[in-house]
């Protein structure tokens, strides 16, 4: 089918006019060749950029509030005096006016940012050094890190994307839907990830955010409209404070998601870069007693369900010695 065509027939369907006949079209067409799909967001896209749901009158909005302001007080009837002469407010009570009207839009603002969350999503929270599996209402398989939380819409996915909000790392296995909603994960960053239906980690904290992708294609949208599509096996990270996407390849899908069965992979990983995921994962800031500690090197598959069989392996694996006061663990070299 022509290009030309499609894209008549796929603007009719977004707006709503499609036909049955042109609906059923559009079905057979997006399972014939998988690059369909693709090109069903691409015009989705650029459909949504041609007609955009709300365009806010910010501009008239001000200069109405601006001439509210200048406008002189109207006057106000006295009803004890019988001649009904003119009488304006005093500057002091419209003074009281505008500092409690300023003073309760400033609560209720602050009100609406801090509880619209809580409001309009449900937090999945996971603590350290534990994992869990949350099902979605669209069917969508998440496995949460330690140290997570996903805020999904508390009402359901409406619209023609389905936004989630991911602060930590998640496995996900995503469902495809009968009307082709893209499943969107958003960080608090500019970094996201657009799903066409797949299985892939998603690590999004301070450090960094990275993706491995399993199965399918995903992708990645970051710092203001940059794209970058993924292929099974991908393994992408923008590091903070970088402006350049890291592509690599994956060795093994496993190693990257061992936190589900309770384990850490490290992969020739130095001791000061090990910490950050020990800190992520258990809560423990690690100090070394010796700086020359911190580029010893580890490799291979930990134990991790409790921090102390991880630095008992570390102590016997490195010969080092292990302390811990609180929430700090303190490794020395062995005399």
């Amino acid at each position: 089918m022509e290009k030309v065509i499609i894209q008549k027939i796929l603007f009719n369907y977004f707006d709503g006019r499609a036909t049955s006949m042109e609906r059923k079209l559009i079905e057979d067409w997006m399972k014939k060749d998988p690059e369909n799909e693709n090109l069903f967001y691409q015009y989705l896209d650029e459909w949504e950029s041609q007609n955009p749901q709300y365009l806010s009158e910010d501009t008239e909005a001000w200069e109405n509030y601006k001439a509210l302001l200048n406008a002189p007080p109207k006057p106000v009837e006295d009803p004890e005096e019988n001649n009904h002469t003119a009488k304006y407010p005093s500057i002091r009570s419209l003074r009281k006016f505008w500092y409690v009207a300023a003073t309760l839009a400033i609560l209720v603002t602050a009100s609406m940012f801090f509880y619209q969350k809580s409001i309009l999503y449900h937090t999945y929270q996971t603590h350290y050094a534990q994992t869990k599996q949350v099902k979605l209402s669209d069917g969508t398989l998440v496995v949460l890190n330690a140290n997570t939380r996903l805020h999904v819409p508390r009402w359901g996915f409406f619209g023609k994307k389905r936004k989630v909000l991911l602060d930590g790392e998640g496995e996900f296995k995503v469902t495809h839907t009968k009307n082709n909603q893209r499943f969107v994960i958003q960080t608090n960053t500019d970094f996201e990830v657009e799903v066409f239906g797949t299985q892939f980690v998603f690590y999004a904290r301070e450090q960094a955010r990275k993706v491995v992708l399993n199965e399918g294609k995903v992708q990645i949208n970051y710092l203001g409209g940059k794209k970058q599509i993924m292929k099974p096996g991908d393994i992408v990270t923008l590091a903070e404070g970088s402006n350049t996407l890291a592509l690599s390849k994956a060795k093994k899908a496993k190693n990257h998601n061992a936190w589900k069965y309770h384990q850490l992979y490290f992969d020739d990983t130095p001791l000061s870069e090990a910490s950050i995921t020990i800190k992520e994962h258990f809560g423990l800031q690690i100090m070394f007693d010796d700086s020359t500690l911190a580029n010893r090197r580890l490799s291979g598959y930990f134990k991790a369900e409790k921090a102390s069989e991880l630095f008992q392996a570390f102590s016997v694996l490195l010969n080092v010695g292990i302390r811990q006061q609180k929430d700090t663990v303190f490794i020395s070299s062995k005399q």
